[in-house]
C-alpha cells in the first residue's frame, strides 16, 4: 500500500535552482479545491501567513471609493482578503480585479493591449513600511504564447518581475497552462508560488520581513485567482 501511495504522489512545480538555498518551502494548508465565484470563502494559510476574510464578487465594475486601492473601470472577477503574519502580528488588506477580452488595460506604470486570448489581473495592497504595491499580470493563457506574458510587482520604487512557470519537477514536458509564478529582481529569484493542486509557496529567508510580507501577499492573491480564460468566461 505504501508503494502505491508513493507512486501516485503529485510532484511539485519545478522552481529555479537559486530558490532551493536559504528558502522556506511552505505547503498551503486548508485551501479548498473548489474556489467560489461569489460570497465568503474559507481561509487558509502557508507557513506563518494566514489568509482570512476572503470575499468574492463578480461584477462589471470595481469599487472606486476612497478606501479602494483599485481603480479598474470594468472587472469580471474581483476579490479581497486579509493576510496576517502570525509571528509579527501584521495584517495586509489585499484587493484584486481581473478582466478578460478588454481592449486595453493600464497598471504599474505600463499599458497593455489585450486580445481575445489574454486576461489581465491587477492586485493592490499596502504594507506599513513600503507603502502601496501593485501586482499586474497580462497573460496570454497558454505555454505556446508565453513570450507575450508580462508581469510586475512594484511600489513605484522597487520593481519585481513576475513570470509563469510551466514544468513539474522531474518531468520534461511542460504544462499547457501555468502551474504557478516566480518573483525575481535583477536576476535574483525571491519567491515562487505553485497555484495548482494544494498549492505551495517558496520564500527566501534572507529577505527583509517587509519584503517577505509583500511577496506573501502577492502569492496569496495568486492562490485565490480563478483564471478566466481557463473557465471559459
Amino acid at each position: 500500500m505504501l508503494v502505491g501511495v508513493t507512486a501516485c504522489s503529485v510532484p511539485d512545480m519545478n522552481v529555479s535552482e537559486g530558490l532551493r538555498q536559504e528558502t522556506t518551502a511552505m505547503p498551503v494548508v486548508g485551501r479548498s479545491a473548489f474556489r467560489l465565484s461569489l460570497g465568503s470563502e474559507k481561509g487558509f494559510g502557508f507557513g506563518a501567513y494566514r489568509l482570512h476574510d476572503i470575499k468574492r464578487g463578480w461584477t462589471r465594475r470595481t469599487g472606486t471609493s476612497p478606501e479602494s486601492l483599485l481603480q479598474v473601470s470594468e472587472a469580471y472577477q474581483k476579490y479581497s482578503f486579509g493576510l496576517t503574519d502570525t509571528v509579527r502580528q501584521k495584517t495586509v488588506l489585499v484587493q484584486a480585479a481581473a478582466m478578460l477580452n478588454s481592449v486595453a488595460a493600464e497598471a504599474g506604470g505600463w499599458s497593455v493591449n489585450l486580445d481575445k486570448q489574454r486576461e489581465f489581473l491587477k492586485v493592490a495592497f499596502q504594507t506599513p513600511e513600503s507603502g502601496t504595491w501593485e501586482l499586474s499580470l497580462a497573460d496570454p493563457g497558454n505555454y505556446t504564447e508565453r513570450v507575450n506574458f508580462r508581469g510586475e510587482l512594484s511600489n513605484g520604487t522597487h520593481e519585481i518581475e513576475v513570470q509563469p512557470l510551466y514544468k513539474w519537477e522531474g518531468k520534461a514536458l511542460p504544462s499547457g497552462t501555468a502551474l504557478g509564478y516566480e518573483f525575481s529582481q535583477n536576476g535574483y529569484v525571491l519567491a515562487s508560488v505553485q497555484t495548482v493542486n494544494n498549492g505551495k509557496v517558496w520564500l527566501k529567508n534572507t529577505l527583509s520581513p517587509d519584503l517577505q510580507l509583500v511577496l506573501a501577499s502577492a502569492c496569496g492573491s495568486l492562490l485565490l485567482y480563478n483564471q478566466l480564460a481557463a473557465e471559459g468566461q
